[in-house]
């Protein structure tokens, strides 16, 4: 889902829940939910308007919540799992980008709190910290880098199916150039 594709915007909780509940139509039930929706804007923060401060936390944050509050009955049914993503930027606060950064710390402790209150309803919770990795957003804010220096989105992928494979909820998951 996004909002090029299908006009699925994780900042409207309605467009979500449509989104959803055609899915529960189309399949009979849904096992998981990944919510990687993210949104970038690098300069200084007194040279944001209100509009992209409005942005950033809808998207990143705001976004995250509608997810996960319309994801529940789903997986609340299936035992399923929801997986969030973060930066590593959540870890220090990055200049020209403080409030994507504050934004991904918030989705840190969101997804640590939302394992320990669902756990009752046999719903796991985790997330995805990738280093840089080379994606579209990235390339738009960073230009062209050294690929030998960032992670390739595959092998973020890889490690997202087997973290949805995982029984453990509560988790961060910390995907790394080195392996480590």
């Amino acid at each position: 889902a996004s909002r090029s594709e299908n006009q699925t915007d994780v900042s409207d909780r309605q467009s979500v829940s449509q989104f959803l509940a055609s899915v529960k139509a189309l399949a009979g039930h849904i096992d998981y939910v990944v919510n990687t929706a993210g949104l970038l804007i690098k300069k200084p923060i007194d040279t944001l308007t209100e509009q992209e401060i409005t942005n950033l936390i809808d998207i990143n944050y705001l976004g995250t919540i509608n997810v996960a509050v319309e994801a529940k009955p789903y997986l609340s049914e299936t035992k399923g799992m929801l997986l969030n993503f973060t930066s590593s930027s959540y870890t220090r606060g990055r200049a020209y980008y403080a409030v994507y950064s504050s934004t991904k710390s918030a989705i840190v402790n969101f997804t640590q709190a939302l394992a320990e209150e669902w756990g009752a309803f046999g719903i796991r919770v985790n997330c995805i910290n990738p280093e840089r990795t080379r994606t579209p957003m990235r390339v738009k804010n960073f230009g062209n880098e050294d690929p030998s220096l960032l992670l390739d989105a595959n092998d973020v992928a890889q490690t997202s199916l087997a973290t949805l494979l995982t029984n453990k909820t509560g988790i961060i998951v910390d995907v790394r150039k080195d392996g480590r």
